[in-house]
């Protein structure tokens, strides 16, 4: 009867311990995320998820994984480390699994799909107070990743989200709603109220974007900007298509005392993956983040809005995919210089002697901006414009403003014509049009930028002529004068894009396709300065630029590339700098910027032309009436080529 009566008292016991640990794991059920993968389309297909949250057996007692101490070449200690041998390790191990975390392949991905076979995704819950911070309650949700293939690669990933609630136990918990809930960034995240338009749920399950690589967690479908460590370093692509996940839920437990619990790897204080420098170093563990004790602080330091990159093709959306496709190109040869640095090295030794070479070949002597007819060397045309729009800034940046509404328009039109026949179905390249499709996207693509740079350097010629005959028209009247002439200029542009355009699409003949796109470099200076248009136009330019090509394709194309990669730096200085404004007013000081920059490359190109001009007039006034005694004067008295 005594006996009865203590097992009875035992198992009463037992069911009241049982009672807390059934209603976190029913809290935890109630709430578990429905993850939503990015789409893949084959194996190794870095596009879409290669990975999915997992649970930490898939490296655990597993033979190709080995546990590591710091040390002279960083022994192992044993490969298959069980959660046992994990128990109260320190900051000196760590765990290596196969490949080079820095150059993954394909590796992580094949051996992720070998080892987690059959499995179902999962995710570990922990419900955790704050000491500070009674009468809050946070339930988390960390997530296990086998890889992290993003900019700072690295093996292993710990991400996560967290759900709060205004109530002290777990039985209170599941009597109410969470109040918030906060997605974990890289080294930040973001937060909103459980009733917020941006929080997809179903049900009472709250949607996770995961972006693809990095596996931060975003509200919804969307390409995200990041400008720090707490936002991350780059761009994140949530993007879909989409697969919905809906994983298996662990609970787990606030700290582990027993070796011999299945969960003690808890209890690691070691890296979850290859010892790397900075960025590429394997992660620490759930319990080592500062988020595992104190949730209420951490929920309180998160943003309340991501940056998402907009799409489209305006100034902010362009200079924003430059920093996106920058940042992971800077990553790039980040690890190249880790892994492989003599050919980084080489190359960036050959560009300097390159540039230096370049550089020294030249004259950088200050020279007067006007008149434009006159000689200069390479270096003295890429300085004298600086000087030329700081000393009546105004009317410059007059021209500047007005082209920014020019550029669009010219830039919709462009457009609006790409979508026609029989330019729809061709500049589509990636439809089994082949090289035909892909010159004509070029040529297409780059029309409307075309165009509107021509304008502006017509402008800016305009405003030069009058600069050196002392009238000094502003920038409104510029365009006028532009304008007026629009016959003329179109009538220019229209043939060099038809010429140039066969040339390019024959394929055959796209060397004289360059070499007519040079040609024609000087179209727009011809005819506002020179009062020609049409075929007029293209004949004059034409004949400034023989004998010179070389020397107008590299300035040219240096003044282009030069006015690009300033507008770039600007942008992307501004995207870092001015971390706090709207990324529409982003965008518009970048348009402004940039329309600065293109100004002093049509004024450059102007006095590029003054200088072929100059160069013509010297060998038209050198020419004698002998023949014999001509060559002797061309061959002595035509000025150097820069």
């Amino acid at each position: 009867m005594c006996v009865v009566a203590v097992l009875a008292l035992a198992a009463a016991a037992s069911a009241v311990a049982a009672e807390p640990e059934d209603s976190a794991r029913e809290l935890a059920d109630r709430h578990a995320p429905v993850m939503m993968l990015k789409a893949q389309e084959n194996l190794c297909d870095t596009k879409g998820e290669q990975y999915a949250p997992t649970m930490v057996d898939v490296v655990l007692d597993n033979p190709q994984v080995f546990l590591r101490q710091l040390g002279t070449n960083n022994p192992v200690l044993m490969n298959g480390a069980k959660a046992s041998d994990l128990f109260g390790l320190g900051e000196g191990f760590y765990l290596d699994f196969p490949g080079d975390a820095l150059t993954p392949g394909c590796i992580y991905e094949e051996d992720f799909r070998k080892y987690s076979d059959g499995r179902r995704a999962v995710v570990y819950a922990h419900i955790v107070g704050q000491e500070d911070r009674p009468g809050q309650l946070a339930l988390q949700y960390w997530f296990y990743w086998y890889f992290n293939d993003w900019n700072n690669k690295h093996e292993s990933d710990w991400e996560g989200i967290q759900l709060l609630f205004d109530v002290g136990t777990v039985e209170q918990a599941l009597q109410t709603e969470p109040v918030s809930v906060g997605y974990a960034q890289h080294e930040g995240g973001e937060r909103a109220d459980w009733d917020d338009d941006k929080l997809k749920r179903q049900g009472s399950h709250p949607v996770v974007y995961s972006s693809r690589g990095s596996h931060a967690s975003y509200y919804d479908s969307a390409l995200y900007l990041g400008r720090s460590g707490s936002e991350g370093f780059g761009c994140d692509n949530t993007d879909g298509p989409s697969v919905a996940v809906a994983p298996e839920v662990v609970v787990l437990p606030d700290a582990v005392d027993d070796p011999d619990d299945p969960l003690a790897w808890l209890a690691f204080a070691g890296r979850w993956g290859e010892r790397q420098t900075g960025a590429f170093n394997g992660p620490t563990g759930p319990s080592q983040k500062d988020r595992w004790s104190a949730p209420i602080d951490w929920e309180e330091d998160l943003r309340g809005s991501s940056v998402l990159v907009p799409a489209g093709k305006s100034s902010g959306a362009q200079v924003v995919n430059a920093f996106c496709g920058l940042v992971g190109w800077g990553s790039t040869q980040l690890i190249t210089l880790k892994t492989n640095p003599a050919p980084l090295v080489i190359v960036a030794v050959i560009l300097f002697v390159l540039v230096s070479v370049l550089i020294g070949r030249t004259d950088w002597t200050r020279v007067r901006s006007l008149p434009v007819a006159r000689r200069r060397r390479a270096g003295q045309i890429i300085k004298a414009g600086v000087p030329l729009i700081r000393s009546q800034p105004l009317p410059f940046l007059e021209i500047a403003l007005i082209y920014i509404p020019v550029a669009l328009s010219i830039g919709l039109i462009v457009e609006v014509i790409q979508l026609m026949p029989p330019f729809g179905s061709l500049v589509e390249s990636d439809r089994g049009v082949g090289a035909v499709g892909v010159v004509l996207t070029l040529v297409v693509g780059g029309l409307g930028h075309a165009i509107a740079f021509i304008i502006v350097i017509a402008a800016v010629a305009s405003r030069m002529r009058s600069l050196e005959s002392g009238t000094a028209m502003g920038g409104l009247e510029a365009y006028r004068q532009t304008f007026a002439r629009i016959g003329d200029l179109l009538s220019a542009i229209a043939r060099a894009v038809v010429i140039v355009a066969l040339l390019l699409i024959s394929i055959v003949a796209i060397p004289w396709g360059i070499r007519q796109l040079v040609r024609y470099q000087f179209i727009a200076q011809t005819t506002m300065l020179e009062g020609l248009g049409g075929q007029a136009a293209l004949d004059r330019s034409t004949q400034l630029i023989r004998g010179r090509w070389f020397h107008t394709a590299v300035m040219v194309a240096l003044v282009n590339g030069l006015v690009g990669l300033v507008a770039a730096v600007v942008g992307i200085l501004l995207l870092v700098l001015l971390t706090g404004i709207p990324l529409w007013l982003f965008s518009v000081l970048v348009s402004a910027s940039s329309a600065l920059i293109v100004v002093y490359g049509a004024v450059t190109l102007v006095l590029l032309y003054g200088d072929a001009t100059a160069e013509l007039e010297q060998l038209e006034d050198a020419e004698p009436v002998e023949t014999s005694r001509a060559s002797k004067l061309v061959t002595t008295s035509r000025p150097q080529r820069h």
